[in-house]
């Protein structure tokens, strides 16, 4: 199994948020998101509305075709050797080794469906992975259980690719998914009162788990959930 976003996701996330600022900044310096009630009116939501998604992907294609050039060769990739890339079944194997990968792979497939919706093989992809990220009883490494780094990479995909798929899942997938996102949200939070990223702000597990925990909080309070 290997990865195309090596260490922390923060690449993937600084080219998200490049997408988004070159989106919204460049029309209306002063545009903000709405926030209403914890809701939003509709998916994607979380680094950009769904308005935006359509100068997303002109961007992608001009401005920004050398960042989209490499999300591609990265899904390519993946898709022409899944069985190398798509996490196992199997929890054992999942937990086995250090996994953050799975969540850093996630999260470059799942932009990559944003912006080129008619590749069906990439979304089924997607939703396959997500499938058997669900189907882990625990995102943790067997011999590391008390380090939520790994699961912290797993969340911030899954909910990013939750934000980004959610207009492809079923309504069955969509409410699986999101009971995943908060079995993984309620224990990252918990947790964050015995561990010293939760309120070591130096911490370098910090910002990489607590990314997390946004993340998966404002999926769920989208949905209404508190």
């Amino acid at each position: 199994m290997r990865t195309h976003t090596r260490g922390a996701p923060s690449v993937f996330f600084i080219h998200v948020v490049c997408f988004a600022l070159a989106s919204s900044t460049n029309e209306n310096p002063t545009a903000v998101i709405p926030f209403v009630n914890a809701n939003y009116d509709s998916y994607p939501m979380l680094y950009f509305s769904k308005g935006e998604v359509e100068d997303l992907r002109f961007k992608a294609a001009t401005t920004h075709q050398h960042i989209a050039a490499r999300l591609t060769e990265a899904v390519q990739t993946m898709l022409s050797s899944p069985l190398e890339y798509l996490p196992p079944w199997d929890p054992k194997e999942f937990s086995a080794r250090w996994n953050e990968i799975y969540g850093n792979n996630l999260g470059a497939l799942a932009m990559f469906c944003v912006l080129y919706p008619k590749n069906i093989e990439a979304i089924n992809m997607a939703k396959d992975y997500m499938e058997r990220m669900a189907a882990q009883p625990s995102w943790l490494v067997k011999d590391a259980p008390w380090d939520e780094v790994p699961l912290a990479h797993s969340l911030v995909a899954f909910a990013t690719a939750y934000d980004f798929l959610y207009n492809y899942l079923s309504k069955t997938e969509q409410e699986r998914f999101l009971e995943v996102i908060a079995n993984a949200s309620g224990y990252m939070y918990e947790t964050s009162y015995r561990r010293g990223w939760g309120f070591q702000y130096l911490h370098n597990h910090q910002p990489t788990n607590c990314m997390a925990l946004l993340a998966g909080s404002l999926v769920l309070m989208n949905q209404g959930m508190h």
